[in-house]
């Protein structure tokens, strides 16, 4: 046995799983970018475009599941890593490329780490700046989130590259099916280091993001996306910190939104504050959003 044989490449470590809708523009690109040894599982949420075939054309040893409805982002990605065996798992957005040696870093950095249950690349941006994710809504800090210069422990990574070792995405139990959209990287995130799992900003390793690409613009699609919005942010407050804060907080921000969308009617904002206060009220009814989808 050659030691090529005996070695096979940290790619061949992870498998890349995608969660798609309406993506069938950018996907030839994401799926051409992977590495050859990763295993990939592309989720179609049931899009209307042909996000499906054509995933199977660009990645022909791809797995594409053909989901029957719009499942939302954090179930459509645990339906995809139902289907992972490998020891790593990379959850990456339609929108995103890697660079050559992304899932190689990554697989040294879990490995340089063991405690990390997930990883995140440095994201960089089509003019060329690092997104580096954001605070968490309950760590109340002032000023600015600073990049980190070097690997480094965070509260929160995630956005359109999550890199995560499976026996933790397991062990917490995946996703939370509740949310169909919007904050679940945060509750993961929150859920991972409750158990016990640190974060992990790993430098040198990249991605490239469009951003706010993932699926094809519309004024339906937004005005939807504001509206889970609303509802995904009170899901978590109610969740980590209790129903009585989500009140609170439902009370305090919902006013506002309704108003502004009932009387600036020329602004262009409008549509999404008219769905981020009918997201809030959908939450403060008691309405579920995984029975409210994108309406």
């Amino acid at each position: 046995m050659t030691a090529a044989a005996a070695c096979p490449p940290p790619e061949a470590a992870c498998s890349v799983v995608i969660v798609a809708y309406n993506s069938a523009a950018l996907l030839p690109d994401c799926l051409a970018a992977i590495p050859a040894d990763c295993p990939v599982i592309v989720v179609d949420n049931a899009s209307p475009d042909d996000s499906a075939a054509v995933a199977e054309a660009a990645r022909p040893a791809a797995r594409v599941i053909r989901a029957g409805r719009n499942l939302g982002f954090g179930p459509g990605a645990n339906l995809g890593f139902a289907e992972v065996t490998t020891e790593f798992g990379l959850l990456l957005n339609a929108d995103a490329t890697l660079e050559a040696d992304t899932i190689a870093g990554l697989v040294a950095a879990a490995r340089r780490y063991p405690e990390a249950g997930m990883l995140a690349p440095e994201v960089i941006a089509e003019e060329g700046h690092m997104q580096f994710g954001h605070d968490l809504p309950f760590r109340r800090l002032r000023g600015p989130v600073v990049e980190p210069s070097g690997d480094a422990c965070c509260w929160y990574v995630g956005g359109s590259a999550m890199f995560l070792r499976m026996s933790a995405l397991r062990g917490i139990g995946g996703f939370d099916p509740d949310i169909f959209l919007y904050f679940e990287d945060d509750d993961l995130c929150l859920r991972m280091r409750a158990a016990g799992h640190a974060l992990l900003h790993v430098a040198g390793v990249r991605v490239r993001h469009l951003g706010g690409a993932s699926s094809a613009p519309a004024p339906r699609l937004s005005h939807w996306k504001a509206f889970h919005q609303g509802w995904s942010r009170l899901h978590l407050e109610a969740k980590h910190r209790g129903r009585a804060a989500a009140w609170r907080l439902a009370l305090a921000e919902w006013p506002g939104l309704a108003l502004k969308a009932a009387l600036r009617r020329g602004d262009a904002r409008r549509e999404k504050w008219a769905g981020r206060a009918a997201g809030i009220l959908a939450w403060m009814r008691g309405r579920k959003a995984q029975q409210i989808r994108l309406g």
